[in-house]
């Protein structure tokens, strides 16, 4: 503790007993007694201070022209990949797509040496009309008094078992050949015709070109804003490799888990309208993030970043400083993009506001706050 520390708390002290003593020489004079002037010194001396108000930092809101365009680079991707695999062991026999084929959902891609199989369903089959006679048989014992009932009771659970045994074969069976699951694109083989493979061994991937979709990375600043106004632009790619051609974007998908390294968010949007038919996967897309002007105001409420409050899950808002009463209140804004440390409020400020720039954190609505300087 340094010796200005050390006075205040001297000060403080001597205070204290002042007041005691000048209370202990009331009470003898007034005839009142030790105790109750000593609950009334304790009163005095752990009394409250008045709330002291939260100083914030201010700024004023400016109108000014600014470019509203940030352009970044994306890859194009399927909807989805999906490596498509036997859910049984087997030598395959026929491979009937080749990279780049186009096929159709339903289309046979793969098939397996149905022999054993076939073999397999044949055997169940004779031992489940087998377990049908032997139940019947039974029954008609069973209903003329000539068997037991245990024999009955035998003869339905050895059915049941054929007839489990009896799917099950022919579900195998089925399994024997691999049918396109959607339209796709056969993006690569991985096997070759008459090898054998186990169960879950990749034998093509398949890419659903149903939507192409883009997939971007976002610094923070830009993200904040795209994941609590995701409506507050407008999204146009274009592609070096197809010339001439460039396509409106919807966002899909925001996630959250940052790259450590970069410090950015991949976000996935996708093409609206008719796809080219040059585009492939895994193409490059040049991706321009704008906010329309509006014709008739051409300049735009500009605020510093660190005074948007995000904190709401809805809609982003700010805190507007009143210099009459020198109160705070919340005010919810649509943002555009930002530009360096400055961000553009599309509507909620007209210009001119002093905006809370620092410190909105620990404000409520109609809160006085001091100010340290605008």
């Amino acid at each position: 503790m340094d010796s200005t520390k050390k006075s205040r708390s001297l000060t403080v002290v001597a205070s204290v007993l002042a007041i005691a003593v000048v209370g202990l020489l009331a009470a003898m004079l007034t005839g009142v007694s030790a105790q109750q002037a000593n609950e009334a010194v304790a009163e005095t001396a752990v009394a409250p201070e008045p709330d002291q108000p939260v100083t914030v930092e201010v700024t004023r809101a400016l109108r000014r022209v600014v470019n509203q365009t940030r352009a970044v680079a994306g890859r194009v991707e399927p909807a989805r990949t999906v490596d498509i695999a036997f859910q049984i062991p087997g030598q395959i026999i026929t491979l009937d797509v080749e990279p780049g084929d186009k096929i159709r959902e339903g289309d046979v891609i793969a098939g397996l040496d149905q022999t054993d199989f076939d073999l397999a369903v044949d055997r169940a089959q004779a031992s489940f009309d087998l377990a049908n006679s032997e139940l019947e048989r039974a029954a008609s014992l069973a209903e003329r008094g000539i068997a037991a009932d245990a024999r009955l009771d035998t003869a339905r659970a050895q059915f049941a078992q054929a007839d489990v045994a009896l799917r099950e074969a022919k579900r195998h069976l089925s399994q024997t050949r691999i049918d396109a699951p959607f339209d796709a694109i056969v993006a690569r083989t991985f096997v070759e015709e008459y090898v054998n493979v186990t169960s879950a061994a990749p034998v093509a991937r398949l890419q659903d070109v149903s939507e192409m979709r883009i997939m971007i990375s976002l610094p923070e600043e830009l993200a904040a804003v795209a994941r609590s106004a995701p409506d507050a632009f407008d999204i146009m790619a274009s592609f070096p490799a197809v010339p001439g051609y460039t396509a409106p974007l919807m966002l899909r998908s925001f996630a959250t888990d940052v790259d450590p390294t970069a410090q950015t968010y991949d976000v996935e949007i996708a093409i609206t309208g008719d796809v080219d038919p040059r585009l492939l996967p895994g193409m490059t897309a040049e991706v321009r993030i704008s906010t329309a002007a509006e014709e008739d105001r051409p300049q735009s409420v500009i605020v510093p970043v660190s005074a948007v409050d995000t904190t709401s899950r809805t809609e982003p808002s700010i805190w507007i400083y009143e210099e009459t009463s020198g109160q705070v209140a919340r005010r919810t804004v649509r943002l555009g993009l930002p530009i360096d440390d400055e961000i553009v409020v599309l509507e909620g400020l007209e210009g001119n506001e002093l905006v809370i720039s620092g410190g909105w954190w620990r404000l409520r609505d109609n809160q006085t706050v001091t100010v340290s300087g605008h």
